[in-house]
């Protein structure tokens, strides 16, 4: 299909190439030959010379910066018949959907015919050679999400200029949705093993396996591994149906008869061969030095890993109550009150106690629960998860007044949007009512002379890397115990809110050891989140 494109000419647009195949020129070679019929200008001509010159160099080198270049990136997908051998399928995995706050865990790759896998701590590096053995890399949604996140863990990598980023390609030919959704949609099938795996619940299977599970990382591989061969056939796809609408604007005019006779030879030539390759399985052993192998159904072993070799540099609660009392003083043990706030007295309300390494975990419902439970555990700290503050100009919370053109948001909402962390508004209709109680309760404890910060357990525990309570609550719960917590909870069993009471009491520690953020300004307040170095697994 390359060879049929004109619009890599200067000058040359959409609506002159269609003209051009409706005259029966189709390829490269036929425009050279008839030019003189088009225009009788020697310098148009030696232009048109030029640069079809220079495409076929392009072709023969099997080189596709020059397309990059003169090719609009909507019509990359042309590309893939004469590059079809230089083409890479890629997709990453990661500790969260953050690319502010968090980190690549593995980098899976199909080339048509070979799955390899770049795995953190390990060969991750080694994708910045191997990507350079390719002239056309294919990704969905990768725009926004693994070409960035690649290139923030390698600033110096040289990603392909040919990227062909399927979510839009798909647009083009009238679908839309997430991968999982247009796999269906083509009738695509995954095992039930992964059927239901999202991005989020990835990063949770890395975190499992981190942990010791090896089937984990098994899982995690599988669905990695649809995520990367699928996306060939999804591929093949949209050149069928981009090359359909081509071939009719080709298949009429003065040469119809022609090309009628000719349509099956075209079609040989400018179709790349169908995808082959299906879906293997995975598998896990341990070698006699400790390894850790990866082996598809074939027997051959695509990758080795150590576990004691993944960088972990998640903070303990023992440390931050060391750096609290270097503060403080050595005999001193921190108390902080977590609130996982609601937006009304009629329904529950998360309430932790974190004394030392004691959680001591409770619900409760009114106002006057609230304030006489905190004041009895005489906090260092008081962290209620819910806004304490209004954006900057408001002077209310609903619409009474004319201080709503000041908007609903705040900045330090803003800046969490734009770190990739889901924040809501404070004052969308859904969350008035909570941002108005959480601002009395604040008032009405600092006049007792508490000390109070807004904290949003959900953005703590993207930093954290720990998985939200929506995507698995027990793995949540784990991961908070992990570091050095032991909760007592007054229930038969532990629920989200008293996790969200749990995680606003430690960002209080966070606090108090000077290792938080503070995001807002001076004007509305601030958000508090922990401030630690990720740079490990």
């Amino acid at each position: 299909m390359i060879k049929s494109s004109f619009i890599i000419i200067p000058g040359i647009g959409e609506l002159t190439e269609k003209n051009l195949w409706r005259k029966g020129i189709l390829e490269w070679q036929d425009l050279r030959e008839e030019i003189h019929t088009i225009s009788s200008s020697k310098t148009k001509k030696r232009i048109v010379d030029d640069y079809l010159e220079k495409a076929n160099k392009a072709v023969h080198e099997r080189d596709a910066s020059f397309f990059a270049k003169y090719l609009p990136p909507k019509e990359f997908w042309r590309l893939y018949k004469e590059f079809y051998d230089k083409t890479l399928f890629l997709d990453i995995e990661t500790t969260g959907l953050s690319l502010y706050y968090d980190k690549i865990t593995l980098i899976g790759t199909f080339d048509g015919n070979r799955i390899k896998f770049f795995v953190r701590d390990h060969n991750l590096p080694e994708i910045i050679d191997y990507i350079k053995n390719f002239q056309l890399i294919v990704t969905y949604n990768g725009k926004l999400f693994d070409i960035p996140f690649i290139k923030k863990e390698f600033p110096e990598i040289q990603i392909p200029a040919a990227h062909i980023d399927l979510r839009y390609l798909l647009r083009s030919v009238g679908i839309r949705g997430p991968l999982k959704t247009v796999e269906r949609k083509l009738h695509m099938k995954r095992t039930n093993e992964v059927q239901d795996i999202t991005g989020r619940e990835a990063a949770v299977l890395w975190s499992r396996f981190v942990k010791g599970d090896d089937s984990s990382l098994e899982r995690l591989l599988l669905y990695n591994i649809y995520d990367t061969v699928n996306l060939q056939s999804i591929l093949h796809f949209c050149y069928q149906k981009k090359f359909e609408v081509v071939e009719s604007e080709m298949n009429v005019g003065p040469y119809q008869l022609k090309l009628q006779r000719s349509r099956e030879v075209k079609r040989r030539d400018y179709y790349p061969p169908a995808p082959k390759c299906g879906i293997p399985k995975v598998k896990t052993r341990r070698s006699d030095n400790g390894l850790l192998e990866i082996l598809l159904d074939s027997g051959d072993v695509v990758l080795r890993v150590r576990r004691e070799r993944i960088k972990k540099t998640f903070p303990r609660v023992g440390d931050l109550i060391q750096k609290i009392q270097e503060i403080k003083g050595l005999k001193y043990t921190p108390v902080s009150v977590g609130i996982d706030l609601s937006g009304s007295e009629q329904k529950a309300s998360g309430f932790c106690v974190l004394k030392g390494k004691e959680a001591h975990l409770d619900l409760v419902k009114t106002d006057d629960e609230i304030i006489n439970k905190t004041l009895s555990a005489r906090p260092t700290i008081v962290s209620i998860d819910s806004p304490l503050s209004l954006p900057k100009g408001r002077c209310c919370v609903d619409d009474s007044c004319n201080c709503r053109m000041y908007g609903i948001t705040r900045e330090c909402e803003r800046i969490l949007r734009g770190r990739g962390v889901n924040v809501y508004p404070c004052l969308i209709k859904s969350m008035q009512k909570l941002t108005n109680r959480g601002m009395k309760l604040a008032k009405l404890l600092e006049n007792q002379d508490c000390e109070v910060i807004e904290s949003y357990p959900g953005a703590a525990q993207d930093i954290l890397g720990f998985p939200r309570k929506r995507v698995d609550l027990r793995e949540l719960e784990i991961d908070l115990m992990n570091l050095g917590i032991s909760p007592y909870s007054n229930g038969t069993m532990i629920v989200h809110d008293e996790i969200d009471a749990l995680t606003s009491a430690l960002v209080g520690y966070f606090y108090l050891a000077k290792e938080y953020e503070a995001i807002g300004n001076i004007e509305e307040g601030y958000l508090i989140v922990p401030a630690i170095n990720k740079s490990g697994g």
